[in-house]
């Protein structure tokens, strides 16, 4: 028996007049063509069809998603500084995760105004309940770590499960290491993007069982190699360039990337090699033709970006992982879930709609945010261990379903109930948001989203001791020794933002033989998302024998030489 059933009759007749075609999206003016296939997701989840493209759909539910920025935010109650993830200009307020754990926000409860309109009575609610400061899953050690996965000894880590490591994303058993994205089992290594088994190693991308070289691209089981693209099983390679055990050993000692120079110098040779190199189709795994990029041991994935393996029919997603999803559509930050419909954050959670952000646990919830062990939700914030709440209000079973079912007649009438919040309702900074990063909205897409846009250290976020005396990185001298950055403020003009070097960080540089980095934490991992593929896909043909293939974009490789599936593996076959 139907719970909503004056919403259901409604909502019916919209679906069952709705026939395939190109549609215009009402915020962006892009043009789509909306599928049968389109039209069986809004089906299956008995809502209506959006008016926003899927382009402008992902880059609203990704404004919310946090990639890597840190902030300073400050108690609601003691104005105390909180290191947060969430961008104190965006109005969201923050608690210490232990603090907010201890609270009860359905005391903010309050009656639905049924003729005013559902996002404004929204907003005032998700700026008026803080959400927690860190968002960890498990508690970390001594580190400064967000979203954790268990973390010791480390800083500025997001998503991780690591040991002595800085400045991470979605990285795992990950040790003794700096700037890492999406990776597993690295030690001792720096600069590792999408790499597993890594050991001693600098700048690795797309690599595996790789140990004690510099400077990888697409490498497999290779040691002793300085600069190598598409290689399998190699040693003493310099730059593609075979060399003998005598030799290779010579160059190496000769290359000092202690030096500021000479690093920039070999990472301007690194990019054009990879740049020169030939590239797959796809770095996926197992998996079906077209399935979208970085998806590994997945079925019925539709342009899915970085797909765990066993998830199935999940479209329209990214980051789902690590643990496998299924029968969801719009998606972003999705794990171990199932049934789960335009939103973001959803953690274990089962038939939720319009997530806003890290929803656990939950199960038939609607616009929520920062609500775990929740079930039948509507419009809730912050709360635990709840049924039937509605504006953080708590009702019996039946006057819940009714309110719910008048609500969503409301909201249908006013064309409402089927959107997500625009980008205002985002607790990030616009420019380093998923919707810049990885989709490459403009200032102006996002300005038609709705974005707020303020600049990087507005409402305090630069911290306390903001007018601290900023130090210009060009007036460093090109070799600098730990005493003399530490304890020191820097400007990053183009970040625009000031940033200071950690003692252990600057130990681990020293360790490596390597030059630090001069650029905010912030770039730099921005600059590590630029060189993986973006879940934006296009048509083109192979550059080898001309059959069409979909490839992903590329922010740092615009023009690349991307072979189809069976010809770049004829390639490595030749060339190995």
């Amino acid at each position: 028996m139907s719970k909503t059933p004056n919403y259901d009759s409604a909502v019916k007749k919209i679906l069952d007049q709705l026939v395939p075609g190109e549609r215009v999206c009402v915020l962006t003016g892009e043009k789509w063509l909306m599928t049968d296939e389109e039209i069986g997701w809004y089906k299956k989840f008995n809502v209506p069809p959006s008016k926003y493209s899927p382009l402008t759909r992902m880059c609203l539910v990704n404004s919310n998603f946090v990639l890597f920025d840190v902030w300073y935010n400050y108690h609601p109650e003691t104005g105390k500084p909180i290191v947060s993830v969430v961008h104190p200009a965006s109005g969201v307020k923050v608690l210490p995760d232990n603090e907010w754990f201890q609270k009860d926000f359905s005391e903010y409860g309050r009656e639905v105004e049924l003729k005013r309109a559902f996002f404004e009575q929204f907003y005032d609610l998700v700026r008026t309940v803080p959400v927690p400061a860190y968002y960890n899953y498990v508690a970390p050690e001594n580190s400064i770590a967000f979203i954790s996965l268990g973390d010791q000894d480390s800083y500025f880590v997001i998503a991780c499960k690591s040991k002595r490591t800085f400045y991470g994303s979605n990285a795992f058993d990950v040790e003794d290491t700096a700037e890492v994205m999406f990776s597993k089992n690295v030690q001792n290594s720096y600069n590792v993007i999408r790499s597993e088994k890594i050991y001693n190693c600098l700048f690795v991308r797309e690599a595996y069982e790789c140990t004690d070289s510099s400077f990888l691209f697409d490498c497999r089981n290779c040691e002793h190699c300085f600069g190598a693209t598409n290689k399998r099983h190699a040693k003493y390679l310099w730059f593609n360039e075979q060399l003998s055990k005598e030799e290779w050993e010579k160059r190496r000692a000769q290359v000092d990337l202690s030096s500021s120079s000479v690093r920039i110098e070999y990472e301007k040779k690194f990019a054009d090699l990879v740049n020169a190199s030939v590239w797959p189709e796809n770095f996926n795994l197992n998996t079906d033709k077209n399935a979208g990029e970085y998806v590994t041991d997945a079925s019925d994935i539709v342009h899915g970006y970085n797909v765990c393996p066993g998830s199935q029919s999940v479209h329209y997603v990214n980051h789902a992982t690590p643990v496998a999803s299924r029968d969801s559509y719009i998606c972003a930050g999705i794990y171990g879930s199932s049934d789960c419909y335009y939103g973001l954050g959803f953690g274990m959670c089962s038939n939720v709609k319009y997530s806003l952000c890290v929803n656990t646990n939950g199960i038939d919830l609607e616009y929520c945010n920062s609500c775990y062990d929740c079930e039948h939700c509507f419009a809730c914030v912050g709360l635990r261990r709840k049924k039937f709440c509605l504006f953080n209000k708590q009702y019996s079973e039946e006057e819940y379903w009714r309110l719910v079912d008048e609500l969503k007649c409301a909201m249908l009438e006013r064309g409402e109930y089927g959107e997500f919040p625009l980008m205002n309702f985002s607790s990030q900074y616009w420019k380093n948001s998923g919707s810049v990063q990885l989709y490459g909205a403009t200032e102006e897409e996002c300005r038609k989203m709705g974005a707020r846009i303020f600049e990087p250290g507005e409402a305090g976020a630069e911290g306390p001791d903001a007018n601290a005396e900023l130090i210009d990185m060009s007036t460093i001298n090109d070799r600098v020794s730990t005493e003399e950055l530490v304890g020191r403020v820097f400007f990053d003009s183009v970040a625009k933002r000031r940033f200071s070097y950690l003692k252990q960080e600057l130990e681990l540089y020293e360790k490596l033989r390597l030059a630090p980095p001069r650029l905010h934490p912030t770039r730099r991992i921005q600059q590590l998302y630029s060189e993986m593929n973006m879940p934006i896909f296009m048509k083109i043909p192979c550059q080898k024998c001309g059959k069409e293939i979909v490839v992903a974009k590329n922010n740092n490789y615009p023009v690349r030489e991307i072979y189809c599936r069976s010809c770049y593996l004829k390639y490595l076959e030749e060339n190995n």
